[in-house]
């Protein structure tokens, strides 16, 4: 079972060739015959002339995308036109905005560019005015005497007991109290 090989019916000359022989005969006409003979025309003109038909089929079909993108365009600028209008309540306003919209995609025109190089220069100007009050505020402020002395005793405190540091809690303490005594006054000054 399963260990004998399959042989195919028939010899292998059986399998390679298939000859199909008609029930009538088969005649061209001689026109048929003499035209095909006759014809100047190879497989290479034949491509080339599909090739260049599939070209100009592609050609039509690119031309009709383009129209259709071209109306479908058109459409969208005339009810934006319509919108703004309906929402400014003037007529005066579509007509003014028909002038200004770009011709072709992507074209911008004159007083577009303008509004726009004009907002960018108010930008900019605010931009440096913030760098300018940041500037300022960076500026660090003297510390209080008290705040001052609090932090020295601190610091000596914690040097001399470096090892235990829990010795100096009284000078944190004050240290402390300094500073909430500062942020009081600070928060006071804002509001």
């Amino acid at each position: 079972m399963g260990q004998s090989q399959s042989t195919a019916t028939g010899g292998p000359a059986d399998s390679s060739k298939h000859v199909f022989t008609a029930s009538t005969p088969i005649n061209f006409s001689s026109e048929l015959v003499e035209s095909l003979q006759a014809s100047s025309e190879t497989n290479s003109t034949r491509a080339k002339s599909l090739e260049l038909h599939i070209a100009q089929r592609v050609q039509e079909e690119l031309a009709k995308l383009q129209e259709g993108q071209s109306s479908a365009l058109e459409a969208a600028k005339s009810k934006i036109l319509s919108e703004r209008e309906a929402s400014e309540g003037g007529e005066g306003f579509a007509a003014a905005a028909k002038d200004k919209l770009p011709q072709g995609l992507g074209g911008v025109s004159k007083e577009e560019k303008e509004r726009k190089e004009a907002s960018s220069k108010k930008v900019q100007e605010e931009i440096e005015r913030l760098k300018r009050e940041l500037g300022q505020r960076k500026v660090l402020k003297e510390l209080p005497k008290e705040v001052e002395a609090a932090r020295s005793e601190l610091t000596s405190c914690l040097r001399v007991n470096d090892r235990r540091p829990l010795d100096c809690w009284k000078e944190v303490e004050v240290f402390k109290r300094e500073v909430r005594r500062l942020e009081e006054e600070f928060v006071s000054k804002v509001l």
